[in-house]
């Protein structure tokens, strides 16, 4: 049975590395500004905007600012008869599997109340979700794997399914005219 410690045990082993520490700061403080300017160009919700972009910065400072784990194959060596990608399932039987699952949601969540679309969310989501899989193996900077797209995938559409119920209500409760 899976433990909100063993959650909590994963995200601080992942975050004593420095080189994701360092890399997810530099992410959030560059990609929270670029949503600020996104917010003013195309119209967004400012706050949720800088949100979305810090959860940017976040993700992509932890999945490519890591170093290829122990147990995989050493840098730059394939054996011809592994995969490019390890094909596994959905899980969420230890901490890593629930961290993927975690990892998209703020992201999703606060990209969907900025723009107040949750399709084309949830599909960059998705795509950034397998660029990311597939960068981390081409980079040696992870192993890229089908269960961890997979969990990202089912954090992004519950995120971007509960945002979108939130953006629904909003405007349905300012359409109502005032008593």
């Amino acid at each position: 049975m899976l433990s909100l410690e063993s959650v909590f045990s994963t995200v601080e082993n992942t975050l004593s590395n420095p080189l994701i520490l360092v890399g997810m700061l530099v992410g959030v403080v560059l990609l929270g500004a670029a949503g600020l300017v996104a917010a003013r160009r195309w119209g967004w919700r400012p706050v949720p905007s800088v949100l979305a972009g810090m959860s940017l910065g976040a993700v992509l400072g932890v999945t490519l600012s890591r170093t290829r784990p122990d147990y995989a194959s050493m840098p730059g060596v394939r054996v011809i008869e592994e995969p490019f990608c390890q094909l596994n399932g959905f899980s969420m039987m230890g901490g890593n599997e629930l961290w993927n699952v975690l990892l998209f949601v703020p992201l999703v969540f606060f990209a969907v109340l900025a723009t107040r679309r949750p399709l084309p969310v949830l599909a960059s989501a998705i795509g950034l979700g397998v660029v990311i899989e597939l960068v981390q193996q081409i980079a040696n900077r992870g192993v890229c794997e089908t269960q961890d797209l997979l969990n990202n995938v089912v954090g992004a559409v519950v995120a971007a399914a509960v945002a979108a119920l939130l953006t629904r209500r909003r405007g349905k409760e300012a359409a109502m005219p005032a008593r």
